[in-house]
């Protein structure tokens, strides 16, 4: 392990954290695909070589970090990385590019793991990676599951449905299953790269997840089939209270199929408690933004079934 103290005499006497909370018990375990091994102690000398070793080490409530060296070579785990130690943190070191980051998480090349990360810790930061599923094997169809509440991911690539096999129905980059009050500040969900088939997401939402904020992100997708969407709220007891999306963009790219509908809400659904909020939000690739009329869909900008665009104004709901 490498200690308050030892990490800052490793960064030249300043202690530069990368904003992440510690304590006199934190301790900071290094990734490096490149230069570590399964037997390294994760410390700076002696690093890891993939992120599920190091949250392994990770004692939970003491605000650990992982920090991941980024480079030509991409983290390759074998299983699903399962983060369940609450108040620990994983940030990659390389250039902070919305796309793409070279700190990569990928499955090994020939198995699917669904999901991929399975995030059921509470009070955790993610910054600056990218992770990848794209294999030949349908059963690695969600990227990202998040259980745990009040977790905070900036400038993270989610992206699910990298290959053919994968991009099905039931298919996610993310998925908030339970997940309450969680914030995504700049993020980017979804790949433009694979045919979407009917029911592929960007983002799934089921298991009455709340009070959920996107912030300045980027949901991408390459619709194969015009059922492909960016949200699906799974059923009606999906999300509670609201979903907030603010100035994000909602892009079917390169793409001569256009999208019945940005969002998929389920029937039943009534707009007391359940209201998706898009603020100086915009798309484009897709017919409506919410092609059942639900009524629980509030926008600024852009086309808005059933009223106009000044303001928050409501996609007028069917009866």
């Amino acid at each position: 392990m490498t200690t308050f103290n030892d990490l800052v005499k490793v960064l030249g006497g300043v202690p530069v954290i990368g904003g992440f909370p510690f304590s006199k018990a934190s301790n900071y375990y290094f990734v490096d695909p490149a230069r570590g091994s399964s037997g390294g102690n994760g410390s700076f000398e002696d690093p890891v070589a993939l992120v599920s070793q190091a949250e392994d080490l990770c004692t939970a409530n003491q605000n650990d970090t992982v920090i991941y060296i980024g480079g030509a070579t991409a983290n390759l785990e074998t299983a699903t990385i399962t983060w369940d130690k609450s108040y620990t943190h994983l940030i990659g070191i390389c250039a902070p590019t919305m796309v793409a980051q070279r700190a990569r998480i990928h499955n090994e090349t020939t198995t699917g793991q669904t999901p991929l990360l399975n995030i059921t810790a509470t009070g955790c930061i993610f910054k600056n990676f990218y992770i990848f599923q794209g294999v030949d094997e349908a059963v690695g169809n969600i990227n990202v599951q998040i259980s745990g509440g009040r977790n905070y991911f900036e400038n993270v690539h989610f992206a699910g449905g990298g290959h053919a096999s994968q991009a099905i129905d039931g298919g996610a980059s993310l998925a908030l299953y339970g997940a309450e009050e969680c914030t995504f500040v700049n993020c980017t969900i979804g790949v433009d790269t694979i045919a979407a088939a009917t029911g592929l997401m960007a983002v799934r939402v089921d298991t009455d997840a709340k009070r959920c904020v996107f912030k300045g992100c980027n949901f991408t997708m390459y619709a194969g089939n015009s059922g492909a969407g960016f949200v699906e709220v799974v059923d009606s007891a999906g999300f509670d209270r609201y979903l907030l999306f603010e100035d994000c963009l909602f892009i079917n790219d390169a793409s001569a199929t256009t999208m019945a509908s940005a969002f998929v809400i389920p029937t039943g659904m009534g707009s007391a408690t359940h209201r998706i909020i898009l603020k100086d939000s915009y798309g484009f690739g897709f017919t409506d933004w919410d092609a059942g009329e639900r009524g629980l869909m509030y926008l600024t900008g852009g086309t808005i079934t059933g009223g106009g665009n000044s303001g928050f104004a409501a996609v007028a709901a069917t009866t």
